[in-house]
């Protein structure tokens, strides 16, 4: 991709295009990103150099044509006509030095789709508009009569004529296209393009995430209005909060809250930036807001609050496809040693609560195909209508009998475009056992119920034995390196015990040999 500097063009070149796929330029200072055939400059410049130095030879000619044919297999129909126009001359004149005998039509056909080409440009392609073309061109009209003796002509015009009009047109050609490319193009930095756009889109969602959390304590601390809450919170955050207010005339918390959700949804639909980064930016936009992550621990009384304040949010995830990459990041961080003991319980916590509605999804879905079973003319549910705030009867009567709290448990559905059942590899599992800790241990012990293929009752309970040894662990980290030591997950070979190996079925592999491990043996990482 290249970038033409500011360069006002002249009157001659006004019309010339840089691609066919070129944005028009409505102002001589504004800068356009074109996306063109060659690689970079050097490339350009490489072909101009072979085909218009003053020393150029006939092998160089060979080496330009190549390349133009390169770019024209990389760009197809949007290569620019200009090259399109120089690369037929070339090859006539090639064959002319090389002594062809049938050289006048080679010449003639040229010709004729030389002037095709750079009409193209113009966009006219009627008889009677042909002078007119040439003129704003800035070709002279003799061509336009050659063009026309050539492609209709009883007779042909005379070789030498053909062969002084060719090194004209070719001529005409360096001072209309190739030699203003060479001076107005350089080179687009396409990585510092893109993260420009990123950091907008990050900027962007930083703003909103900043705002849903600031506005989700004072929800919780009961400063539902603007006077509430300048009350509450320090000069600088309410001047953000008073700002985002008046400019969408909000009054309260709970409306902030409801028009941060509604302007997240539209700022991820106006990005085109791969959908890898869009994810990065928005789990990283979520995990930074510290008292969404905390809230759940510190409105354990009031826990109903804290669902109702944030369904909205989790709603919005799960229509957009996000819940389950959210739900990955709040385990990772659970694993992540390095993390400050708070974020971890929150992370922990928020992930047993979507555990717990991927666990009442399951089991709508149970009832509702029993139900179908039994009566086919049930009408159909859509299970994504759990992420809008009116349900259908069925869909209300699933949710009561689900087995939940509602007021305690969130409440979202499936993608519309991603429908799917919330189950997990048995991989996911495995690779939750070597890291296992404190804050991971209660997120393991939820996600066993939802493993496919499901575990035996014996498997549950070996793994559910070594869930609750991380739960009664109330002495930190270095209960847990015992633990560890006690289980043989540590170097240390006088504290191992035979009979510690040994989980019901399954048994730990002191080998590292991952690919020669057996079924019924639970491979560990020796640290």
């Amino acid at each position: 991709m290249l970038l033409p500097n500011n360069k006002k063009p002249s009157a001659k070149r006004k019309h010339a295009e840089d691609s066919p796929t070129a944005a028009p330029v409505s102002s001589p200072a504004k800068k356009r990103m074109v996306v063109t055939p060659w690689r970079d400059t050097t490339e350009f410049s490489t072909v101009y150099e072979w085909l218009f130095a003053k020393q150029t030879t006939p092998a160089n000619c060979r080496k330009a044509l190549s390349q133009m044919r390169i770019w024209n297999l990389r760009r197809g129909s949007l290569c620019p006509a200009s090259v399109l126009a120089t690369a037929v001359l070339v090859r006539a004149q090639l064959e002319d030095k090389q002594g062809s005998t049938n050289i006048q039509p080679t010449y003639a056909s040229a010709f004729t789709r030389f002037f095709n080409f750079m009409s193209s440009i113009m966009q006219n392609y009627n008889i009677s508009s042909m002078y007119t073309t040439a003129r704003q061109l800035g070709l002279q009209s003799f061509i336009v009569d050659l063009r026309h003796l050539c492609a209709h002509g009883q007779e042909l015009p005379p070789t030498v004529v053909l062969r002084h009009t060719a090194a004209h047109c070719l001529e005409w050609l360096r001072n209309f296209y190739w030699l203003p490319q060479c001076e107005s193009m350089s080179n687009l930095d396409a990585p510092k393009l893109q993260r420009k756009d990123k950091a907008k889109f990050q900027n962007e969602l930083e703003i909103l995430f900043e705002m849903f959390d600031l506005a989700l304590e004072c929800q919780l601390k009961g400063a539902q209005k603007l006077k509430s809450v300048s009350k509450l919170k320090p000069s600088a955050e309410f001047n953000k909060i008073r700002v985002y207010c008046s400019s969408r005339k909000l009054k309260t918390t709970r409306e902030i809250m409801d028009t941060v959700v509604t302007e997240l949804g539209t700022a991820v639909k106006r990005q085109t930036s791969s959908m890898k980064d869009l994810l990065d930016i928005y789990m990283t936009g979520i995990l930074k807001m510290n008292y969404l992550l905390g809230a759940g621990l510190s409105h354990s009384e009031d826990e109903d609050l804290v669902i109702e304040a944030t369904q909205g949010l989790f709603r919005l995830l799960a229509m957009q496809g996000y819940i389950e990459n959210l739900f990955v990041a709040f385990v990772q961080l659970t694993e992540n040693s390095n993390a400050d003991d708070e974020r971890r319980r929150g992370a922990s916590y928020w992930a047993t609560k979507m555990l717990q509605t991927f666990g009442m999804l399951s089991r709508m879905k149970r009832m509702y195909k029993e139900e179908l079973d039994m009566n086919s003319k049930l009408k159909p549910v859509d299970f994504s209508t759990l992420n809008k705030s009116k349900i259908s009867k069925t869909m209300r009567a699933l949710l009561i009998h689900s087995g939940v709290d509602l007021a305690l448990t969130l409440v979202f559905g499936e993608c519309p475009k991603k429908p799917r059942s919330w189950v997990f590899e048995r991989e996911f599992l495995m690779n939750r056992l070597d890291p296992l800790n404190i804050h991971s241990a209660p997120v393991l012990k939820g996600l066993l119920p939802l493993v496919v293929p499901p575990l035996t009752d014996e498997q549950l309970e070996d793994f559910s034995k070594q869930c609750n040894l991380k739960l009664q662990d109330t002495n930190g980290e270095q209960k847990i390196i015992v633990d560890k030591q006690s289980t043989d997950i540590t170097k240390n070979g006088s504290q191992h015990k035979p009979e510690d190996d040994v989980f019901g079925i399954w048994s730990i592999e002191k080998e590292k040999n991952w690919s020669m491990c057996a079924l019924g043996v639970l491979p560990t990482t020796l640290n």
